[in-house]
């Protein structure tokens, strides 16, 4: 395939300084900071009306910050319009013009600026996006993902520092949003271009970005690359809006070493002490989190064939799902007020393991993390399938 003549890291650093938006007595952003390294992926994720967009319109020029500034690449760039910054914003609607075959749209800023010679520079472009041969054809005659991908042409044809997406997979079954999800992170490699990236999808965020800032009320949660953030996340509201997590509220009934003793219910649990965010003073409340996934089943009659020094709870299985790569479980547990979720992938499924069968749930207490439990032990979790 040919690689257009971009150079790589041509994207420019965004920094934005204490910026904030407000719409009367509404606060849609509050003041944050943020810096987004040159040539990187970024994502912005968060639910509906957490601030992500309005962040990337201040960025884009589309908005005005109530409060702060906007750099690019060094450049305080907070009071120029927006044809005025070195960025181009792809939306979820695409707005290709439908008059207008792929080749003359993805040519349409370069004429617009007066640039007689576009044959080379759009046909280079058309072999990024793997079109070059349907450059001829319309619009409505392409794919949603193609239609996306001419959008993205068309935005990078001008060589602009940063490359704002909004929502741009919306449109798309959840199929082709996953290999469209490639396609971006491919094409935002070869080129070198920074990539700001506004949705309200989980696996898309993690997907492709190489840091995700999480938004909930118009706040930055937490920052990080997105292994991080999903195994070790800060607040309540990260852990189950990125995926799905078991919080379990327990007590410090030892602490001082490297791991701390928990006792939750009537049950004994170890936790990393370096894994846990809250203050873990003997006496203390803390919420013990881990991953579905992380978490293992065992039929009440092989309880004595557990790995010696896992953390263990009986349980009965309420409900049991089978999906294919896994089978999901929710999973009672007596003196805990809650259900806890297991996720076991399908290689030697246990016939036993059906509703009212009794178990014990087993993992390393090295997979265990550890969080305030001054905090909503829900918050996000019943915003993890919420369309922006």
């Amino acid at each position: 395939m040919t690689k257009t003549a971009t150079p790589q890291s041509s994207g420019g650093d965004v920094r934005l300084h204490g910026i904030s938006k407000t719409y009367g007595s509404f606060t849609a952003v509050h003041p944050l900071d943020l810096t987004v390294p040159a040539g990187s992926f970024f994502a912005l994720l968060g639910a509906s009306g957490c601030g992500k967009t309005t962040t990337l319109r201040m960025i884009a020029g589309l908005e005005d910050p109530t409060t702060g500034t906007v750099e690019l690449s060094g450049q305080d760039v907070t009071a120029l319009p927006p044809y005025k910054r070195q960025v181009n914003t792809v939306f979820q609607n695409y707005a290709l013009f439908p008059h207008l075959d792929i080749y003359e749209n993805v040519a349409f800023g370069l004429r617009r600026r007066g640039i007689k010679s576009v044959k080379k520079q759009v046909e280079e472009m058309l072999d990024l996006v793997q079109l070059g041969p349907m450059a001829r054809r319309k619009p409505q005659q392409l794919s949603g993902g193609q239609q996306q991908r001419v959008a993205v042409a068309r935005a990078l044809i001008n060589h602009p520092q940063v490359l704002l997406l909004d929502e741009p997979l919306g449109a798309l079954d959840l199929k082709l949003r996953r290999q469209m999800q490639l396609e971006l992170k491919r094409i935002q490699t070869e080129v070198g271009i920074t990539f700001v990236h506004v949705t309200h999808d989980q696996e898309e965020a993690m997907t492709m970005a190489d840091t995700v800032a999480v938004m909930n009320g118009g706040r930055v949660e937490q920052l990080g690359a997105p292994a991080d953030l999903y195994e070790n996340p800060a607040t309540t509201f990260v852990a189950n809006f990125l995926g799905t997590s078991n919080l379990i509220e327990a007590e410090v009934v030892e602490a001082g070493g490297e791991e701390l003793l928990l006792k939750a219910g009537d049950a004994k649990l170890r936790l990393p002490a370096a894994r846990c965010s809250a203050s873990a003073r003997t006496g203390e409340k803390v919420l013990a989190g881990v991953r579905p996934e992380k978490v293992a089943l065992k039929h009440g009659d092989d309880a004595g064939s557990i790995t010696e020094g896992h953390n263990r709870l009986p349980g009965r299985i309420k409900d049991a799902s089978f999906i294919g790569v896994s089978t999901q479980y929710v999973v009672e547990v007596p003196g805990l007020g809650g259900e806890l979720a297991v996720y076991e992938q399908n290689i030697e499924r246990d016939g036993r393991l059906v509703p009212g069968a009794g178990i014990v749930l087993h993992w390393s207490p090295a997979h265990t993390f550890g969080l305030d439990a001054a905090q909503d032990i829900q918050a996000g979790a019943d915003l993890d399938e919420e369309a922006a």
